[in-house]
């Protein structure tokens, strides 16, 4: 598949993960988690994935931990059939394992990965008051943007990851350390980003649509450099659906849909 119709593919999912329902749990207020934690992953991930084998430990971890994170995504967003969410990953899981190399097995990677992303995000959200998870989602694209555009070592880091290849257990596991369809790779971050987008606005169509449509402007950038951040365009989503978000004081959001 070409780059264009991968890219779009992903950015469609990327406006998904905006729109998908979430209210979850309060178990903790912390500012602290809030504002620093989207920006620190992507920070950690870089600098494990930069030292020997970390690579590889990356590679390993992602094929373990997807399906299990992937599976309580019903849990953490807090949906009323929980159960659903984690009774399609062993199919998806099985669809990416044995069909390696094709177009069906990399669209089932993205699924698990983006569920992996909205459990993961809707656990942050259930720590922190929804507008310090703003700050902080504006931190994670100014680290995002820093680190692609003004590291040089970024690029062979990412390149690195992508070649690392998973355990092996009859056959070799999928590969789900990045987001990989068709011509294009992205980032856990840059499906991270859209999900935890979603949970800290109030009109989740709008910022939907302006993430959609300023990542596909966003995408021309390929044409004349790569890699490029692809988080910048959930800054429009956010702008887009900011209309009655909660103040910094911390009070709990629950989306509307």
């Amino acid at each position: 598949m070409g780059v264009v119709a991968s890219y779009t593919v992903l950015v469609g999912v990327q406006a998904a993960l905006v729109l998908a329902p979430g209210a979850p749990r309060r178990r903790a207020s912390s500012r602290t988690l809030g504002l620093a934690v989207p920006a620190a992953a992507l920070v950690v991930g870089v600098a494990v994935a930069r030292e020997a084998g970390g690579a590889g430990f990356l590679t390993t971890l992602a094929a373990l931990a997807t399906p299990a994170l992937a599976a309580a995504a019903g849990w953490a967003r807090g949906w009323r059939l929980p159960v659903l969410a984690a009774l399609a990953v062993p199919p998806l899981y099985a669809l990416a394992w044995l069909r390696l190399g094709t177009l069906p097995a990399e669209a089932a990677g993205v699924v698990l990965i983006a569920a992996a992303c909205l459990a993961a995000t809707g656990i942050v959200a259930g720590l922190a008051p929804a507008g310090w998870l703003r700050l902080g989602l504006v931190l994670l694209v100014v680290a995002d943007v820093v680190l692609v555009w003004g590291d040089p070592q970024v690029g062979p880091t990412m390149k690195a990851l992508s070649a690392a290849r998973p355990p092996t257990v009859g056959r070799p596991l999928p590969s789900l350390q990045q987001v990989q369809f068709g011509s294009v790779t992205m980032g856990w971050l840059d499906l991270a980003a859209p999900a935890l987008l979603g949970l800290v606005v109030r009109r989740r169509v709008p910022a939907a649509a302006a993430t959609a449509l300023t990542a596909g402007a966003w995408g021309l950038l390929l044409l004349a450099t790569s890699p490029i951040a692809a988080t910048p365009p959930v800054l429009a989503g956010l702008v887009a659906g900011s209309t009655g978000v909660p103040t910094l004081k911390g009070r709990t959001l629950r989306s509307r849909g």
